[in-house]
């Protein structure tokens, strides 16, 4: 047989065992639907950067020095039990909008060390339901991975992550909470009024892992399909709970340590123009649709699949 025939054979089965591959890892996920999402500008992309600079955004991830591996071993759980749950917070000083001046002390606009008036005080918030109402196992690790330099915060949190899989601890859902940041003009709406209070809005980042920057590519990516179909699973049920409480999904080429696990999220809960009162509003909303959910895995019946109004 001519070399070219075996060459190209060899090549179609690589490409069909990937294939089977891919689709048994999404037979396990909820009936795919239309997926509602936005894709933000690459901040990465000199041209954008004078943009990027007019306010504060979610800045992309700087792949670590030679790569970072991680071994991903999903923890195994038994039907039944509870769901096993890491909250922690990469950008650690994210405040929100002081109720008077002088409320905190702050480390730059918008950011504090102190934890109870930045994104630690809902990150503790969220913890509290998920093992109080909802009987989780939940470590919430309220480390500062921001000092000593906030570009490379996501380094030492995947460090974090990967002390916890050296000793011998997994987790159902990696949650890294975040408060969004305001950009006007984005979105018609910055707070809606549920079960008659003013809450926050929330959204879910799906990092696809495909960037790079100065070259460097990142060692590992994450299997991003499945983490939007997760995450697309509880933005549906919070907003079938609360609706307009979450807005579209947000995809971008960065990972934030979305590759370590298919139960990786980053959710962004308020962003810097919403008070901390707003914020931890939409907490309660979260939880109840993590726990329905099962982390993103199935639908509750009280799922409408609404439509998304800016």
């Amino acid at each position: 047989m001519n070399k070219p025939f075996i060459i190209l054979g060899f090549l179609a089965a690589v490409l069909l065992a990937g294939f089977i591959g891919y689709s048994a890892a999404m037979e396990w996920l909820p009936p795919a639907r239309q997926t509602a999402m936005r894709v933000d500008v690459d901040l990465t992309d000199t041209a954008n950067q004078a943009a990027a600079k007019l306010y504060e955004t979610e800045p992309e991830e700087l792949p670590a020095p030679g790569g970072i591996e991680v071994e991903i071993v999903p923890r195994e759980r038994e039907e039944g039990t509870p769901l096993k749950v890491l909250i922690y917070h990469t950008h650690t000083y994210e405040a929100y909008e002081p109720d008077f001046s002088g409320q905190y002390k702050i480390t730059e606009k918008w950011r504090t060390a102190n934890n109870d008036y930045n994104v630690t005080r809902v990150g503790e918030a969220l913890a509290a339901l998920l093992r109080d109402e909802y009987g989780m196992t939940v470590v919430h690790d309220d480390t500062a991975f921001e000092p000593p330099d906030y570009n490379s915060a996501y380094q030492r949190s995947l460090e974090a992550i990967e002390n916890y899989m050296a000793r011998g601890e997994t987790f159902d859902l990696y949650l890294d909470i975040h408060r969004d940041a305001y950009v006007e003009g984005v979105y018609a709406k910055n707070t809606v009024v549920a079960d008659g209070k003013k809450v926050a809005r929330v959204e879910f980042l799906v990092g696809k892992g495909t960037g790079a920057l100065n070259g460097q590519a990142f060692a590992q990516q994450p299997v991003w399909e499945v983490n939007l179909s997760r995450a697309q699973v509880m933005t549906d049920a919070i907003n079938s709970l609360a609706e307009n409480v979450c807005r579209p999904i947000s995809i971008k080429g960065s990972r934030y340590n979305q590759h370590v696990s298919t139960g990786a999220f980053l959710i962004e809960i308020g962003n810097n123009m919403n008070t901390l009162d707003e914020a931890l509003g939409a907490v309660p909303y979260v939880a109840r649709a993590i726990a329905d959910t099962l982390g993103g895995t199935v639908y509750p019946e009280y799922t409408q699949y609404p439509v998304y109004k800016d």
